[in-house]
């Protein structure tokens, strides 16, 4: 009898386990799949604008979309994709800030900008 018992409350929690609800996605999933997308409307716009800019003339863009870590857009000396970055750009579902080297020069302010309005829907350079 003692040794019935345990396998008994096995199979009960097993067996009330099995009615329960399927989990949802955790808000953490959600939050992944906005920054994603805010991303990918930068990176959209970046390519547009900054490749073909005086101003960006020594830089690429390389995304970082689909990884499971903290998405992102890499800011990078043109034609040298495994140096390191000059800026990273990071989002959330409807912002978007950057940090790096270039935050000191004076690109910062129309780098924050542009990330800023494309964050938000707007289009265009």
């Amino acid at each position: 009898m003692k040794r019935i018992w345990p396998a008994c409350a096995i199979a009960t929690v097993l067996g009330l386990s099995a009615c329960a609800p399927a989990p949802r996605p955790s808000a953490g999933l959600d939050g992944h799949a906005a920054a994603v997308a805010t991303l990918q409307k930068i990176n959209t716009q970046a390519h547009a604008c900054w490749l073909k800019d005086g101003d960006f003339k020594d830089y690429g863009i390389i995304p970082e979309l689909d990884t499971t870590s903290i998405p992102r857009l890499l800011v990078i000396p043109r034609g040298k994709p495994q140096s390191l970055p000059k800026a990273v750009i990071v989002a959330s579902a409807d912002k978007a800030q950057f940090y790096g080297p270039l935050s000191t020069t004076p690109l910062a302010g129309r780098i924050d900008s542009d990330i800023t309005r494309w964050a938000s829907g707007s289009k265009g350079c």
